[in-house]
């Protein structure tokens, strides 16, 4: 079956009875990890059952496609649906794996994780033509929905967004919807805010005895303070340090957003809308405008932290800039497409960016 980037969200919130395997694919992680928790949820409640539940990682079921056989088939102690949950299902997928979305077996229902896969792979068709498989497309949010995604997840969270929250949030968030949730779900502990009711009518957590009725006020300074040193920013950081050619701190801010859980796709993806946007930038200056005045007019705008870094990159030689693209579309393909590890190819593509600009 094949679900359209339109109706991806209702078919998530109710997913039909008779599909056994879900596949989540597309460029945007977050939402694969955000898609893939729900299903979960909706299969197996507790996700802390050992019985109902098991959680494998790609890598492990790509070099031994039993181990997903054996999990799907297997019996729950004490009875009940059972869920496997594959995670950065990347590289090439074994054969088995794209026949086991073809004709499930056992009785679990499967989630497969995979965002390395366009419409064009193997898996995606097989998921697509099959009765009791499901393909469901997780691509980045544009900036309208973007800004919808934060007004919806505030308002989850119990929290009345002050003016320019919303704004500001949307900025940092870059279109990763986990880290984007992550984030909110920080600064309403920070105000007391208490969640909304859930799906089946209960809230999702109890309120503290301090917390009064009805959404908290949030307004810019608090959002500032909270979610102002997290990994969006330091992703932010780490982007504008390589296209700045400050090497000396790509390495520390590698490993500060890794210890935050963003993972080399994502980190490609944010340096790849980076160099789109100077590209940009690059058209509006030829022109006639100032680099100042070319980074004001971008669609969606340009959180005012980063301007003037902008303007700096934006002077950058375009023959360096075509460079430094090509070299992030190899490291995308390299990261998709072998069994090269993430992290190194990644790291030589940040680097290498940064010492061509730095000669230049």
């Amino acid at each position: 079956m094949e679900i359209k980037p339109a109706g991806a969200k209702r078919f998530i919130d109710k997913p039909p009875p008779e599909i056994r395997v879900f596949l989540l694919f597309g460029p945007d992680e977050g939402l694969i990890r955000e898609r893939g928790d729900l299903l979960v949820k909706q299969i197996v409640p507790d996700s802390g059952d050992p019985f109902r539940l098991a959680d494998l990682e790609g890598d492990a079921v790509n070099a031994d496609a039993a181990l997903l056989y054996d999990e799907a088939t297997a019996l729950a102690f004490g009875g009940g649906q059972r869920a496997v949950r594959v995670r950065r299902l990347t590289g090439r997928i074994a054969d088995a794996v794209i026949d086991m979305v073809r004709e499930p077996a056992g009785e679990a229902r499967i989630v497969l994780e995979a965002p390395g896969a366009n419409r064009k792979s193997a898996i995606v068709a097989a998921a697509t033509a099959a009765a009791a498989a499901a393909a469901v497309p997780c691509y980045r949010d544009e900036s309208r929905t973007l800004h919808d995604l934060v007004r919806e997840a505030m308002t989850g969270a119990g929290l009345r967004p002050g003016p320019g929250v919303v704004d500001f949030v949307a900025d940092l968030a870059g279109g990763d919807r986990a880290l984007t949730r992550r984030e909110i779900e920080k600064l309403a502990l920070f105000v007391g805010a208490a969640p909304e009711e859930g799906r089946d009518g209960k809230p999702d957590e109890k309120p503290d005895s301090g917390r009064g009725a009805g959404p908290k006020p949030v307004d810019l300074a608090q959002a500032q303070a909270v979610i102002g040193d997290t990994a969006l920013l330091t992703l932010d950081s780490l982007v504008d340090a390589t296209f700045e050619g400050r090497i000396a701190d790509i390495e520390r801010m590698l490993q500060r957003v890794r210890q935050e859980g963003v993972a080399s796709g994502t980190i490609l993806r944010a340096m790849a809308g980076q160099a789109a946007r100077l590209m940009r930038m690059r058209g509006l200056m030829q022109t006639g405008l100032d680099p100042a005045e070319a980074a004001r007019r971008l669609r969606p705008p340009v959180h005012f932290s980063r301007r003037k870094s902008l303007e700096r990159q934006a002077r950058m030689a375009p023959q360096v800039l075509a460079a430094a693209m090509d070299r992030l579309a190899e490291a995308e393909r390299l990261t998709r497409r072998t069994g090269i590890p993430d992290e190194p190819v990644c790291d030589r593509a940040l680097s290498g960016i940064a010492a061509a600009v730095r000669r230049r």
